[in-house]
C-alpha cells in the first residue's frame, strides 16, 4: 500500500485503485484512521471492491471497533468459478411436533406449527467422498430485529452456506465473514440512530427486473406450467449475475439483469422469425407456389 492507496484486479477483471479518502467519504466516515487502513489491506488482500460492486463493507457504531464484512455475494460468486465446485444445497432446522427436521428452502410454515431453530448446507466437490456440511444454530446468530425478524429462515440459511463455503475453500474465504454471520455483533446496528447508517447498503429498487420479467419467461423458457416456468427463468438470471436469491440484489446485479433479460428476450424473438420464416419458405416450396408473394 502506498500512500493510503491499494491497486488490485476484481472479480470481473477491472484494475481497481481504492484510497483511505475514498472509503472515509463513501464507506465509512466514522472509521479511524487506522482501521481505514487496515480495511484497505483487507479488500486488497481479498479483491473486494467496497465501492463499485458492494462486495466488502466497514461498519463502526460509537466508540465500538469498526467491522470488516465481505458481502454474501461474494461468496456465491466465486464457489461457482472453483473447477471442482459441484453445487450447494441448503435449508432451514424446524421443530415439528417435537421432532427436528431438516428441510430444504428456506420456507417456515408456523401456521402448521413449525418452528425455526438452525440452517445447514452442503457443499459438493468433485473428488470428495461427502459434501462438506454445516449447520448452524438460530440463536447463536438471531438478533431478533430487521432482517432477523422480517426473515429469519433467509438469514439463517445464508449463515449456513456462507459457513460450508468456507469449510470447502479455506484457501479463498478464510477470514471472510457476511454481515448474518456476524450475528449478534453485528446486530448492533439494529440500535443504531438512523442517521447513523451511511455505510450500509440498502435494498436495490428491482422494480426494472419485474416489469421485464414476464415477456423473458415467456420468450425464453418453453414450459407449459407457469410457475415453473418463472422458477426456471429467476434460477437462470441468478445464476447469470451471480446472486442466490432476488431479495439482495445489488444496483449493479439489477442492471445486469434487465440487460440479460433483453438481449436473451431479443434473441428468443430473431430465432423465432427465423423459424417461421424457413417454415414459410418449406411451404411456399411443397405448395408449388412460384413467387413467395403469390403464396
Amino acid at each position: 500500500m502506498t500512500q493510503g492507496i491499494v491497486r488490485f484486479k476484481t472479480d470481473d477483471g477491472r484494475d481497481l485503485q481504492l484510497s483511505a479518502r475514498e472509503v472515509t467519504e463513501m464507506v465509512c466516515p466514522q472509521a479511524t484512521p487506522q482501521e481505514v487502513a487496515l480495511f484497505l489491506r483487507y479488500c486488497e488482500a481479498h479483491r473486494l471492491d467496497p465501492i463499485g460492486t458492494k462486495d466488502a463493507y466497514l461498519v463502526k457504531y460509537g466508540g465500538s471497533p469498526a467491522t470488516m464484512i465481505t458481502g454474501y455475494q461474494v461468496f456465491n460468486r466465486r464457489a461457482k468459478t472453483f473447477p471442482d465446485y459441484r453445487g450447494i444445497k441448503s435449508g432451514v432446522v424446524v421443530m415439528r411436533d417435537g421432532r427436528i427436521e431438516h428441510k430444504q428452502g428456506n420456507a417456515v410454515y408456523k401456521q402448521v406449527g413449525e418452528e425455526l431453530i438452525g440452517g445447514w448446507a452442503e457443499v459438493y466437490v468433485d473428488g470428495w467422498e461427502a459434501p462438506v456440511y454445516s449447520e448452524v444454530d438460530l440463536s447463536a446468530y438471531s438478533t431478533g430485529r430487521s432482517n432477523w425478524s422480517k426473515m429469519p429462515g433467509v438469514m439463517i440459511e445464508k449463515v449456513a452456506k456462507s459457513n460450508a463455503w468456507r469449510t470447502a475453500y479455506p484457501d479463498e474465504f478464510a477470514n471472510m465473514y457476511t454481515s448474518e454471520e456476524m450475528g449478534r455483533a453485528a446486530g448492533a446496528a439494529d440500535e443504531r440512530p438512523a442517521a447513523d447508517v451511511r455505510q450500509e447498503r440498502a435494498p436495490a429498487d428491482v422494480s426494472p427486473i419485474r416489469r421485464i420479467f414476464p415477456a423473458y419467461a415467456n420468450a425464453c423458457f418453453a414450459v407449459a406450467d407457469k410457475a415453473e416456468r418463472y422458477a426456471a427463468a429467476t434460477r437462470a438470471i441468478l445464476d447469470r449475475i451471480g446472486a442466490d436469491d432476488m431479495s439482495d440484489l445489488t444496483e449493479a446485479q439489477v442492471r445486469r439483469a434487465v440487460s440479460f433479460m433483453e438481449e436473451e428476450a431479443a434473441h428468443a424473438a430473431r430465432q423465432e422469425e427465423a423459424h417461421v420464416a424457413c417454415e414459410a419458405y418449406e411451404a411456399y416450396e411443397d405448395g408449388g407456389y412460384e413467387t413467395v408473394e403469390e403464396f
